[in-house]
């Protein structure tokens, strides 16, 4: 008799047209599976047509977990990522200019040179002043966001004998930032891996 009922019940069950059909519980999605909240961070770069940036986020706190865009190119003065919000928080950028030549290093931009502080706007004859800098940035909580980078092509210790075209490339517009700070060549931040940064 049971099997019966059971019988009946399951083929009540497969005659019912989708739209009735009961619907069955499942595992709720992982995090993995949820949207992930975005920024949009447009970078202003006029001067460095051509240049490619390179956006990257690490944290002191786990040196295995690093996010890293792909190579955008410079267009029209502009470049645009797509970016994790939550990996806002200590994201730095590198960049690849054109007319640079046996750095030995990848330029890296200053996010805030030692001395300024927050929305304060830098030159370049202040920036080439600077000897210790900051290429971590505190990050944002906004859909959107939009910061100017300036870039000027300099004379810089390369490798083999004399000097080679490099960049200084730092934010117009003093951000807010994260530790460490560290030498700086004539206001030229360059490296050869990531940043990591120390959590806010």
């Amino acid at each position: 008799m049971t099997s019966r009922l059971l019988s009946g019940a399951l083929l009540a069950a497969l005659l019912l047209p989708a739209s009735t059909a009961p619907a069955l519980a499942g595992p709720a999605p992982d995090a993995s599976e949820r949207a992930v909240a975005r920024t949009t961070l447009t970078v202003r770069a006029p001067g460095c047509e051509g240049c490619e940036i390179t956006a990257q986020s690490a944290l002191t706190s786990d040196y295995e977990d690093v996010w890293q865009s792909g190579p955008v190119e410079v267009v029209d003065g502009v470049a645009t990522f797509r970016v994790p919000t939550d990996r806002t928080a200590g994201l730095s950028m590198s960049l690849r200019a054109p007319w640079e030549r046996r750095l030995g290093y990848v330029t890296v931009v200053a996010m805030r040179y030692a001395g300024t502080q927050a929305g304060d706007v830098v030159s370049k004859r202040e920036a080439r002043g600077k000897r210790r800098a900051s290429a971590c940035w505190a990050g944002t909580t906004e859909p959107s966001y939009e910061m100017t980078l300036r870039t000027r092509k300099v004379r810089v210790v390369g490798v083999g004998p004399g000097k080679v075209p490099g960049t200084l490339a730092w934010a117009r517009t003093t951000q807010d930032w994260l530790a460490p700070v560290r030498r700086v060549f004539r206001g030229v931040m360059g490296g050869q891996d990531i940043d990591f940064c120390e959590p806010g």
